[in-house]
């Protein structure tokens, strides 16, 4: 392993190991501070409490008399399934587009 700025060597005259690999690997320089969603446990249990917000606000829908006007709108938990299909058909769109309009990689480089 080569020496430079980012990885000098340690204090102990061996290499520093090498930083992690793959698309969610890290690796943190001594300066840097561990962030709180950095840990797994705190991620889950974030997680957990969307979770459980998502299940208590579908229970409310089942007890709460909404004014509605359009027929649809009794169904049970008819806005986050109108919610989920309508962002569902805004990402297959969205997938079409790029598609259409996409570039190049080389496009805005000197010819």
């Amino acid at each position: 392993m080569s020496h430079d700025a980012r990885h000098p060597p340690l204090r102990s005259g061996r290499e520093p190991e090498a930083p992690p690999l793959g698309p969610r690997a890290h690796w943190k320089g001594p300066d840097e501070r561990e962030h709180v969603w950095d840990r797994k446990r705190n991620v889950e249990g974030l997680l957990r409490f969307l979770y459980a917000v998502c299940v208590v606000l579908v229970a409310l829908d089942l007890v709460v008399h909404r004014h509605t006007e359009h027929p649809w709108e009794h169904v049970v938990a008819f806005y986050p399934l109108y919610g989920f299909v309508g962002i569902t058909i805004l990402v297959i769109a969205a997938r079409g587009l790029r598609a259409l309009v996409m570039r190049p990689e080389d496009y805005y480089d000197d010819r």
